[in-house]
């Protein structure tokens, strides 16, 4: 057996869960995703089987001043079309699991003028290398090891780096990439109630705050130099099992902050916005999973993010 985290309970009082009935269970659980324009969503960072390799593909439909870009806003409404392909390896890391994922997205943007003609831009977006690390409760098990393990609390640390690698031109205010790096750094917290991690009634609690720290842009438009504060993103989940095929949940996030500074003055714009939301999970046979969840902002300072989003998400665990 594979060394376990210090201060872990385990259930091994209860008999064990015959394996034919765990994969559509399991396979809920492992439907991780981390690229979203404005939520990573619920059920992300919690344990899987240990080896567990997932593949996922996920189209947004957004309707926002906020398009692919984590931190900046537009000014005025856009439909944005994205497509993202996501990689996600578990590791066993000195006994305690964790994740490397990543992700490749393109998007198709429509922004209006107002007068009802519209300039739309396409391309691929700037990618995505993140790495979780299991602090707390979260130990690499193997299948039968894991359907039996006693839910609990499970602390995570969370990093994702964004690179430039998406289309972007100076000459246009609105882009598929942002032309700068950026880091976030979270603390992603599970609390788990059930009878053991298979179980079809699972309720989780789920906090995941973030801070994203922005590189400069050294050829923006309108202007020489552009560089964001600092964004705080606090993402909660209330979820629930309803059979060994489905999960559903509400989800909230809240984010400020994120202010520009441009040619070395405030651009005097932080952020402030409510978002409201729901998920449900579907298990496709033993081994793929289809997502759904929609969301929108429910209340917003002048510079926050508007607007909603509808998400669907195919995944296949390996």
């Amino acid at each position: 057996m594979r060394g376990t985290a210090p201060g872990l309970r385990r259930e091994v009082a209860h008999p064990p869960v015959p394996l034919r009935f765990l994969g559509a269970t399991l396979l809920l659980l492992a439907a991780h995703g981390s690229a979203r324009a404005q939520d990573d969503g619920a059920r992300l960072y919690m344990m899987v089987p240990d080896d567990t390799t997932i593949a996922s593909l996920r189209l947004h439909r957004l309707h926002s001043n906020l398009a692919v870009d984590p931190g900046a806003t537009a000014g005025s409404a856009l439909d944005t079309n994205l497509a993202v392909f996501q990689f996600v390896q578990a590791l066993d890391l000195g006994g305690r699991q964790s994740f490397i994922f990543l992700v490749v997205p393109a998007s198709r943007i429509s922004a209006g003028d107002g007068r009802g003609d519209s300039e739309t831009i396409h391309g691929l977006g700037d990618v995505q290398l993140g790495f979780v690390y299991g602090l707390h409760g979260a130990p690499a098990l193997p299948t039968a090891e894991y359907a039996r393990h006693r839910p609990g609390l499970a602390v995570n640390a969370l990093a994702k780096i964004f690179f430039p690698t998406g289309a972007y031109s100076s000459g246009r205010s609105i882009n598929v990439g942002a032309n700068r790096w950026a880091l976030r750094l979270g603390a992603p917290v599970v609390y788990a109630i059930g009878k053991g991690m298979a179980d079809p009634g699972l309720v989780t609690i789920e906090l995941m705050p973030t801070v994203t720290f922005f590189g400069a842009n050294d050829d923006p438009f309108g202007s020489d130099r552009s560089r964001q504060k600092p964004l705080f993103i606090f993402e909660g989940h209330l979820t629930r099992g309803l059979g060994r095929r489905l999960w559903a949940s509400l989800d909230i996030l809240w984010r400020e902050g994120g202010e520009f500074e441009v040619d070395g003055a405030d651009a005097g714009n932080p952020q402030r916005a409510l978002s409201l939301g729901g998920t449900a999970t579907f298990a496709l046979g033993s081994s793929a999973s289809l997502r759904f969840s929609a969301g929108g902002v429910v209340a917003r300072n002048e510079h926050g993010p508007n607007g909603w989003i509808l998400r669907t998400i195919v995944g296949v665990a390996f």
